[in-house]
């Protein structure tokens, strides 16, 4: 079973709940994800679900087949942004949890990165929505051609982005963060250019949970606003 030329139609007959049915999803392709870096090439959502379901989730029952091609499509659109080809908002909370614990046990470092764009209603009002759409397309290219393999980068909301990157030094995150900021502020759109502010987050003791350091990323990301914007900030514990 290895020409990938097949997938099975029906996973979701086997979970009776709509969030379950997301929740088995989501694990599906960030096992996909799992599977491309260990063997350093894509098998393919169909490998993906067979040794999901079949070695993890143990749910696997007479499947029904449709075509690899038409399953990678449903998978691609299913989980990443149709405008900026980042991954959606749920993919991300589900990695970020998963890199949380991972991080939890293993004692590596991870960091978050909250992006926002700098001013972005004006863009829309004063070039157009087509505009803004190009130049969150451009941004969403540029910063997935920027992250590693092992990156989650995704639309958060609107025009807020986020990284999530795990097993990397912290000031590797921050020059990431640098990079990525450079880069965006020298892009060239159709009469305008744009800028972002970047809040990052690293990894510590006291973080819990991803509300912790989604919300420490997102008091940087604030800080980055309010003190000029087109900057990076760290976040640092005032107490």
């Amino acid at each position: 079973y290895r020409g990938g030329s097949k997938v099975f139609k029906k996973v979701g007959q086997y979970f009776s709940k709509k969030t379950e049915a997301k929740l088995i999803w989501n694990k599906i392709t960030l096992h996909l994800d799992n599977l491309t870096k260990m063997l350093d090439r894509n098998p393919g959502i169909v490998v993906a679900t067979l040794d999901y379901l079949s070695n993890f989730h143990n749910s696997l029952s007479s499947p029904v087949l449709v075509q690899e091609d038409k399953s990678d499509f449903i998978s691609e659109t299913t989980i990443r942004d149709g405008l900026t080809q980042l991954y959606l908002k749920s993919v991300f909370n589900f990695a970020l949890e998963k890199e949380l614990e991972k991080s939890f046990r293993s004692k590596n470092n991870l960091s978050l990165l909250m992006i926002d764009i700098d001013d972005f209603k004006q863009v829309n009002d004063n070039y157009g929505h087509l505009e803004g759409d190009i130049a969150l397309k451009t941004i969403g290219e540029l910063i997935n051609e920027n992250v590693r393999k092992m990156d989650t980068a995704a639309r958060y909301g609107g025009e807020e982005l986020a990284i999530i990157v795990p097993e990397s030094k912290p000031k590797e995150a921050v020059l990431l963060a640098q990079r990525i900021r450079k880069k965006i502020s020298e892009i060239k759109f159709s009469g305008f250019s744009v800028t972002v502010s970047i809040g990052v987050c690293h990894s510590s003791l006291d973080i819990k949970s991803t509300n912790d350091i989604i919300d420490r990323a997102d008091k940087a990301l604030y800080e980055a606003k309010q003190s000029g914007k087109n900057r990076v900030v760290v976040y640092k514990r005032t107490q």
